[in-house]
């Protein structure tokens, strides 16, 4: 699983490579050659200022806190929602592009949103998101033009907090090529990168002065935690169509509203991904009583894993019980944006991803399976023996995209 730093978390920039531990193995849509004879190359970073603030305004609105705090709720929400099921698969899915390509695919994302708000809010309410908006940019905000001119920064302070960003953004993606080469478990890159997060961090405190770090404060509004949100993410893409599902009929994600869904992607002659089947396994058997369902997703890569006839026979073998999608197109797949073989999500009873995990559960001493099992848990009100929270009564949704 990959952790992120609070702005970037909140901002979901989940490709980034910020990891705060190892990735276990997987394979990978692509396999990479060798490490040193592919080692890929330091991208340049942007000049632009505004490509280093954190673009926050969806999470913000898939958080339930929030849209309680500006008065989203009702047919409203219901909207909103319906909205959520026509974008929020582009949202996910540019997680996979550059940096600047995966920027303006979120802001063509951010642009019919804010489009729906305009039509549907308030203007007091426009102005209150506007208020956490900047508050969940942190001190990145100081990098838009708009709240330099209001603070009143001076071009050297606006250019140190630049060079600030810039030196984090360069650490986080050197320990990202670590871990896209396999080079280790980049312990130098990961100190680098903390000591350069904790370098942002302080330092408008120190170049603002009590005026200007005054009007910040008047930009952020009345207090509002941004950094404990914890539905920040994407509603759940599709399962698309397929003719062949074992252990049940064909579901979808929209029939499962009200449960906690585990959906995990694999292939069966991929080792990783049989490391991980006992785990499901266990999943499966602790919580089905639950309301708590696991999909297995087989979406093949070699050609034995395109025959559902060894699909079905594998699925057999392994002893899985839970429900299984032959995804032999790979429509599924890319629906999700996947990337490698195993990954495991898990998917809340109102159909919004919460944690994902990429690789084997518990290599070298991952807890991956706890991090799966606590946020079951968690979504079934803490306990394991919890009844499951009750899904809110709202208009009926398409599944997302």
């Amino acid at each position: 699983m990959r952790y992120l730093s609070p702005a970037l978390r909140l901002g979901c920039v989940v490709a980034a490579g910020l990891v705060a531990g190892s990735i276990a193995p997987a394979r990978s849509a692509a396999q990479q050659a060798p490490a040193a004879a592919n080692k890929p190359a330091a991208a340049p970073l942007p000049a632009d200022p505004a490509a280093y603030v954190p673009q926050v305004l969806l999470p913000l609105l898939h958080a339930a806190q929030v849209q309680t705090e500006i008065g989203i709720e009702g047919a409203t929400l219901g909207q909103l929602e319906q909205l959520f099921a026509t974008v929020d698969g582009d949202w996910w899915r540019a997680r996979n592009l550059p940096q600047a390509e995966q920027r303006a695919a979120i802001a063509k994302v951010e642009k019919a949103v804010k489009t729906w708000l305009k039509e549907s809010l308030p203007r007091e309410k426009l102005l209150r998101l506007a208020d956490l908006e900047r508050r969940a940019q942190g001190g990145r905000v100081l990098l838009r033009e708009d709240v330099a001119d209001v603070v009143g920064l001076e071009p050297a302070q606006s250019e140190k907090l630049l060079a600030a960003a810039r030196a984090t953004e360069s650490a986080a993606a050197a320990l990202g090529r670590v871990f896209q080469t396999g080079g280790g478990q980049g312990d130098l890159e990961k100190a680098a990168l903390q000591a350069a997060r904790e370098r942002e961090l302080k330092l408008p405190g120190d170049l603002l002065s009590e005026e200007q770090q005054k009007r910040w404060r008047e930009l952020a509004g009345a207090p509002f935690d941004t950094v404990t949100l914890d539905r920040i993410y994407p509603m759940a893409p599709q399962i698309a169509p397929s003719d062949t599902w074992i252990n049940a009929k064909p579901l979808t994600l929209a029939d499962l509203r009200g449960k906690v869904v585990i959906l995990h992607f694999y292939a069966f002659e991929c080792v990783n991904c049989r490391r991980n089947l006992p785990i499901y396994a266990e999943l499966h058997r602790a919580f089905a009583d639950k309301g708590v369902v696991v999909i297995g997703v087989q979406t093949p890569e070699t050609e034995a894993e395109k025959d559902p006839g060894k699909v079905i026979a594998a699925a057999k073998d392994e002893g899985i019980e839970y429900p299984v999608v032959f995804d032999g197109d790979s429509a599924t797949w890319k629906a999700w944006g996947n990337t490698m073989w195993p990954t495991v999500y898990v998917i809340d009873q109102q159909g919004y991803l919460r944690v994902w995990w990429q690789g084997e559960l518990q290599w070298q001493g991952a807890k991956g399976d706890e991090v799966i099992r606590g946020a079951v848990e968690k979504l079934l009100g803490g306990k394991p023996d919890a009844e499951p929270a009750a899904a809110p009564k709202r208009p009926p949704l398409p599944a997302a995209k």
